[in-house]
Formats: C-alpha cells, sequence, structure tokens
C-alpha cells in the first residue's frame, strides 16, 4: 500500500525579470520518436503516466488532478537544452514543500495540448521518484490539465487523450479553488463530505471525525510528499460504499485516517472501477469533471 501526495507550491509574481535568462549546457540530444498520446499506469502507484516533450526533450511525467502547477524534477532538468530561468529572488511561495522552487520557462507538449511558452517549477522528486516502479521526471498539474481532455478508464485499464463515444456522463459536484482543483461532495452512510480529487494520490484519505463507518485497525503505510516519503503507522477505515455522484458507488472503500492538519482526498483507489474523465471549458480557466454510468 503505497501513496503520496502533491500540492504543488502557488507562484506569486509570475513575470520574467530582466537579464533573467540563460542557457545551462547539456548533451547532444538523440533523435527520438515517442508516442505523446500513450498513457500507462505506474506498476506500483497505479498513478497515470505519459511521455511528454520539453523543450523537445521526452521526459516522463505523471497526470495528476491535484497538482495546481507543473512541476520538474531538478536532475531532470538539466538535461535540457536551452533552459530559461526565472529570476525569483523577489517571489513569494507557498504550498506543501519545504522547498524554495526555481522557474523555468520552457515548451511543453503534453498529449494533443502545446504550451510554447510555460512556467514550470524545478524542485526535487527524489521521494515521489523513490515510490514508484520507474522513476518520473515531473508531474503535469492543472495548469495544464485544466484545458485538456482525458479519460482514465479504470474499469478496463485504458486511459486515453480524448472523451469516450456514446457514454452517458454523470458530472462530479463540489467547489473549485482559484487553481481548478476539484473538491468533490461524496456521502457515505448519510455524511456528506469533500475530498480533493486527488490522482496523484493512490489511496483515499478521509478525516477520522468524517468517516462515519469508523476505524478498523491500524496498519503500516508507505506515505510521502514532495520532500519525504516515510513508512507510517496510521489507522484505516472501515470499508464502507461511497456515493461519488448520483447513483454511482464505489464500492468497499477502506480509506487511511488522516491527520487535521493534512488534506482529505479521493485517491485511485476509489476510483479503481469508474471511469474518470475531464472535459476543457469553453470559457473557464478549467474543465469539468465526469464519471460514467
Amino acid at each position: 500500500m503505497k501513496t503520496y501526495h502533491i500540492l504543488a507550491a502557488i507562484c506569486m509574481m509570475m513575470s520574467l525579470s530582466p537579464g533573467a535568462e540563460t542557457t545551462a549546457p547539456a548533451p547532444p540530444q538523440a533523435s527520438t520518436v515517442v508516442d505523446l498520446m500513450k498513457m500507462e499506469q505506474d506498476a506500483r502507484c497505479g498513478q497515470v503516466v505519459v511521455t511528454c516533450l520539453v523543450n523537445g526533450q521526452p521526459m516522463r511525467m505523471m497526470l495528476d488532478t491535484g497538482a495546481t502547477h507543473t512541476v520538474l524534477h531538478e536532475e531532470s532538468v538539466a538535461r535540457l537544452r536551452n533552459v530559461r530561468w526565472i529570476d525569483t529572488s523577489r517571489m513569494q511561495f507557498r504550498g506543501n514543500s519545504n522547498q524554495k522552487p526555481k522557474l523555468i520557462q520552457a515548451s511543453l507538449r503534453v498529449g494533443p495540448g502545446r504550451a510554447p511558452q510555460h512556467v514550470a517549477m524545478v524542485v526535487n522528486l527524489g521521494a515521489v521518484r523513490s515510490m514508484m516502479a520507474e522513476p518520473i521526471d515531473g508531474i503535469v498539474g492543472m495548469d495544464i490539465l485544466g484545458s485538456l481532455p482525458f479519460t482514465f478508464d479504470l474499469r478496463s485499464g485504458k486511459m486515453y487523450w480524448g472523451s469516450p463515444e456514446g457514454a452517458t456522463l454523470v458530472p462530479l459536484h463540489g467547489s473549485r479553488d482559484d487553481n481548478g482543483r476539484m473538491m468533490i461532495q461524496v456521502n457515505c452512510e448519510g455524511h456528506s463530505m469533500e475530498l480533493l480529487l486527488d490522482t496523484g494520490s493512490s489511496v483515499t484519505r478521509v478525516y477520522r471525525n468524517d468517516w462515519k463507518p469508523g476505524t478498523d485497525r491500524e496498519v503500516v503505510a508507505q506515505l510521502g510528499d514532495v520532500d519525504t516519503a516515510t513508512r507510517s503507522r496510521v489507522m484505516r477505515g472501515k470499508a464502507a460504499d461511497l456515493e461519488l455522484a448520483p447513483g454511482i458507488i464505489s464500492p468497499q472503500v477502506s480509506p487511511l485516517i488522516c491527520p487535521d492538519e493534512d488534506r482529505s482526498m479521493l485517491g485511485m483507489d476509489a476510483l479503481q472501477n469508474q471511469i474518470l474523465v475531464h472535459l476543457p471549458g469553453k470559457n473557464t480557466f478549467y474543465g469539468s469533471f465526469f464519471l460514467v454510468r
């Protein structure tokens, strides 16, 4: 049982400073044909990963609806050509990491989307990489995903860019933050609660007082965030059905009980029998999430 949770820091003053452009040396790049439309799940944690192009360099990235911003691993950035660094000396950051991120401006190709001059964060993702079967080079957050259509068909194990044809889509309801992340309104045994829709977490986490079925037993789980990955003793909630949308049930979810200072989240385990769809909005920064009935 392995999980981690990433909430990328929120940047203020996201503008290029005079003289901020530098070029980092990089080894010669071989000509490589990559499939930018292919999605797959990490064999250990189950998160969805894709190959993206950053300044033309292929990078393995995780698709994380719980991350506000796209983040790159600092060692992976060292492979890039023509890196344009942004002066962060006068910027303020807040988030769940003790690291002060660096910023670069780079061209990104993610699935069907292109961002010629996108600002991405650069931090050490060593803790995250250590928890996955194959280390990633970065995380694609809602700053990119909010404008792209994608489908995670976890019933059949098929993930792809675009939406399913002829399917009945049931919208997920809840609240949004300014970066497009979705706090889903879910129900369990007559009790309503909001959980962050977090495809970057393999396990659902709920506050003790919100999980009305009560606790089951203590377990040892590998937990982590941007900075650390540790094995901790935590309580697991008793298994119960979780209603994600009217008439759509995720059966026998057994969440980890999270401390009050952490954020509760709906992880990939609660979506394993579902088809999650995201469609971009026409006149908004973010789109809408749906489940297939």
